[in-house]
Formats: structure tokens, C-alpha cells, sequence
């Protein structure tokens, strides 16, 4: 087990909600001892929030912005999550390590989707296809490993790199008849076809200019001895403006020994993207502490929990 003080809880926001500092520290301070906020044009005085400037986007850049505010040699891990992600109660900084099936090389991710083989499509295929290190104005190549380097670093993590096919680049442009239906979504699909045409003449397969892996990224665990160096390729990606879905997957591969996902823990994340999955909420009745005395069976966390629209009385 970890001694307190070990581990650092780095709460994410895409947005400046100041009024949650308060509830997310009374949500985790009888369990973590070091918690840290990193909140975009941050202007209180609050000692434990750090300023960041970034498109949410890109939040890969908080962790790059906010690294000499919140780091310290003495964390084993950092554990960052999204501030309307609500962890499990019974996860502390003395069992979190059990929990997540860590050891101090070792990070921590939902998972790690090689582009080629993910079978639902997903929009951030064509822009892992436009990506290109090299950007205009930005001279950050050379922080980044070689596409080689790179290429072995995915496989040490039995991660293969392919080429995307015709379908994962173009299928968001195909036509549906409610499409057609509005003028207006009819004009933006014409400009959605303008934009791709020159990616889909006379192509059959579709390279990548740089290995790149995905996965939902809301929380991620990040070793202390990898933690500059992982947070170094993230502003290099936020600055090259890699969406983080695409990007913070992407540096922990390149940056840690080993990545265990959520498919090898006992306990199980879910995050709730449509309106019949959050109908699963209701029987907490908008009530944090509902929720926080009555969590579901076997989850890992929930996400999203918008404490806007909550009774966020703990």
C-alpha cells in the first residue's frame, strides 16, 4: 500500500467553474491528501489551483502548463480526472495502486485503441490522418521521438500502427436523407465535402504522418519518474493542436514502461454519452451525496457528473 502523501489528485477542468473547487475538495479531501485544480484564467487565490491557458481541446496542455506548480519528487503517481468525473468512493491514496494494478513504472489509461482496428467509427479519424507534426509558425518536431522512435515505442506496447481505410476517413461526409432535409445542414455538408475532397481522390489507404493511438482520456495515471517527460511531448502536442483524445494516449505510450487500461482492473469505468445511458442517474435524484453513499456496483467512476444541475451538498 502507498503512505499518504504519495500521490498527487490533479482535478482537470475544460472550463472556469470556480464554484466547484469547493465541492470537489469536500468530495476527495478525506481521501487524498494532496489535490491540485487546474483551471483555465484562474484569477482567485486559492494556493492549490493553477492557472492554465489552453483550448479544452487540447487539456493535454494543462498537465505541460501546470507541471511546475503541482510537481514534486515525493508523488509516486499523479491521478488526473476531469472535474465532472466522479471517482469511486472507496479509492484513496492508500489503495490506489491495488486498485489500478500500478507499481511505479506504471501508467494508467481507459484504453488504448489502435486507430486501424477500432470498428465504431469516430470523427478523430480524419484528423489523426491530417495531423502532421510539422506546423506552421511552431518549431517542435524534434520534441517529439522520430516517427521510428516512435514506431518501436508502440511496439514494445504491442501496438501496431496501420493505415486508416477509405471508410474511417470519409464516411462523415456521406449524405442522410434528414441531412438533405435542411438547407442548412445541407450547406455544412457541402462545405464537409469541400474541405475532404482533396484527401479522397484516387485513395485507398490512408498513412499516418505520425503513430498515433486513441482512447477516452478524462482520467489518466501518470508514474512520477515519467512525469516530466510524458508532460513535455503533451504541450508539444497541445501547441501542435492534436485533439487529447488522440494526443494524451499517444505521449503515455511514448513516455511510460507500461499502460495498464481498464479491461485489466476488477472495477469498471463508465461514462454515460447519451440520454438513455443517463437515465441511470435519476434514481439519485441530482443528490452528490446520494450518489457518493450509494455508487454503482463494480464502477470504477461515472462520468459526466455536471454539479451545475446537482445538489452538490456532501
Amino acid at each position: 500500500m502507498t503512505q499518504e502523501g504519495e500521490v498527487a489528485l490533479i482535478i482537470t477542468y475544460n472550463h472556469r467553474f470556480d464554484k466547484n473547487l469547493d465541492v470537489l475538495e469536500a468530495v476527495y479531501a478525506n481521501r487524498f491528501s494532496n489535490i491540485f485544480h487546474l483551471m483555465p484564467f484562474y484569477e482567485g487565490s486559492k494556493p492549490n489551483v493553477i492557472p492554465v491557458y489552453e483550448n479544452s481541446r487540447y487539456f493535454q496542455g494543462y498537465l505541460a502548463q501546470g507541471l511546475s506548480d503541482y510537481y514534486d519528487e515525493k508523488y509516486e503517481h499523479y491521478i488526473f480526472i476531469a472535474d465532472d468525473l466522479m471517482l469511486n468512493p472507496i479509492i484513496s491514496e492508500q489503495n490506489y495502486k491495488e486498485i489500478f494494478n500500478l507499481d511505479e513504472k506504471t501508467a494508467f489509461i481507459t484504453a488504448l485503441e489502435e486507430l486501424h482496428q477500432r470498428l465504431v467509427w469516430w470523427e478523430r479519424f480524419p484528423e489523426a490522418y491530417r495531423f502532421s507534426p510539422k506546423k506552421k509558425g511552431l518549431e517542435a518536431v524534434t520534441e517529439l521521438p522520430t516517427y521510428a522512435e516512435a514506431i518501436e515505442k508502440f511496439a514494445a506496447h504491442d501496438l501496431a500502427i496501420r493505415a486508416l481505410s477509405f471508410n474511417q476517413i470519409v464516411r462523415y461526409i456521406r449524405p442522410k436523407l434528414e441531412i438533405l432535409k435542411s438547407i442548412e445542414k445541407f450547406k455544412r455538408y457541402v462545405r464537409c465535402v469541400y474541405s475532404t475532397f482533396g484527401l479522397i481522390l484516387r485513395k485507398k489507404y490512408y498513412h499516418l504522418s505520425y503513430p498515433l493511438i486513441g482512447s477516452y482520456s478524462d482520467i489518466v495515471i501518470v508514474p512520477g519518474k515519467n512525469i516530466k517527460t510524458i508532460c513535455h511531448m503533451c504541450g508539444a502536442f497541445a501547441a501542435m493542436e492534436l485533439f487529447v483524445e488522440l494526443a494524451l494516449p499517444t505521449a503515455l505510450v511514448l513516455g511510460s514502461e507500461k499502460v495498464v487500461v481498464d479491461s485489466d482492473l476488477e472495477l469498471h469505468g463508465k461514462a454515460l454519452w447519451v440520454k438513455s445511458e443517463l437515465k441511470s442517474l435519476e434514481i439519485y435524484v441530482r443528490s452528490l451525496s446520494n450518489l457518493l453513499s450509494n455508487f454503482p456496483e463494480g464502477q470504477l467512476y461515472v462520468h459526466p457528473i455536471k454539479l451545475s444541475e446537482w445538489d452538490t451538498r456532501v
